[in-house]
């Protein structure tokens, strides 16, 4: 296993672990996003970085960084911890609003009153080969969020679903809103197969998910059709396949959910999973 990191970015400056204190505290809020690296590379860097102007907005707030500013910080973290392969966090915690976007996310040209600016390594655990070739369980749990589009800590709903992970020993946990409709996972987006069509929930109430939109535009590229709509729990048996995806995850099989089982080995899903592994190859510059 690798050794865990010990150095932070805070405000373009490298501080060591132990300084860092926002994961650690419960009573901390913030609005965050994960960026893949790859072979030192940032995947989808410009989508994930238009997310996190996003969420700032959506908790009335600017961006104050660049693109490039942020892929400069995030080479700053790679290098000083000598990695090439993980993924990257970043935290803007609670603070003022009305910051104006491009400003310097380092000490000495930051203003009074702008949120810090926090990267840090993540340790990132990915599926194993085995989870691809022969999919996930999953579970069903009723939990709506308050904001889907804001990427924002939600410590409870993180509490409760890694609470179910543990306690059934599945991969992932399917929420539900309140009519019983399947919504997204506790991490990740879910996508639904049945016959030639991909089935997804509508994006008004999901997180806005990079790999989602992704799939999505990979899909509708290359023919395939994709429905955005409402999916009943109870209507789970009338799909021949589905799939999570995220950062982490990419195009992830589902072998069952609760007691419903998936096709894992469905020829569309496996092209699915094919054409995004090409797009981040493009997006990495392989």
């Amino acid at each position: 296993m690798r050794k865990q990191t010990s150095r932070v970015v805070k405000n373009g400056q490298l501080i060591d672990e132990k300084e860092f204190y926002i994961e650690k505290d419960a009573s901390e809020d913030y609005v965050y996003d994960v960026i893949r690296v790859i072979d030192g590379r940032p995947l989808f860097a410009e989508d994930h970085y238009k997310r996190l102007v996003r969420s700032l907005h959506g908790v009335g707030k600017d961006i104050t960084f660049s693109l490039d500013e942020m892929c400069g910080l995030i080479q700053m973290l790679i290098d000083a911890n000598g990695v090439r392969n993980d993924n990257v966090k970043i935290i803007i915690p609670g603070g003022h609003t009305g910051e104006s976007a491009g400003g310097s996310v380092g000490d000495a040209g930051r203003e009074a009153g702008k949120s810090d600016v926090y990267l840090m390594l993540m340790n990132a655990v990915y599926p194993a080969p085995a989870d691809y070739e022969k999919g996930v369980d999953t579970q069903l749990y009723r939990a709506v969020r308050t904001d889907p589009h804001v990427k924002k800590r939600n410590l409870a709903l993180r509490e409760a679903t890694n609470e179910i992970i543990a306690r059934d020993r599945v991969f992932e946990v399917i929420l539900t809103d309140q009519n019983g409709d399947i919504t997204e996972g506790s991490r990740s987006n879910i996508f639904f197969i049945r016959g030639d069509v991909v089935y997804t929930c509508s994006e008004s109430g999901v997180l806005q998910g990079v790999t989602r939109k992704k799939i999505i535009d990979i899909c509708r590229a290359s023919g395939i059709e994709v429905k955005e709509c409402i999916i009943s729990a109870k209507s789970l048996g009338d799909y021949d396949a589905a799939f999570i995806s995220g950062t982490s995850p990419k195009v992830l099989p589902i072998r069952r959910i609760g007691d419903v089982q998936m096709d894992v080995n469905n020829e569309l899903l496996r092209r699915i999973m094919r054409l995004y592994d090409e797009e981040m190859e493009r997006s990495c510059g392989k």
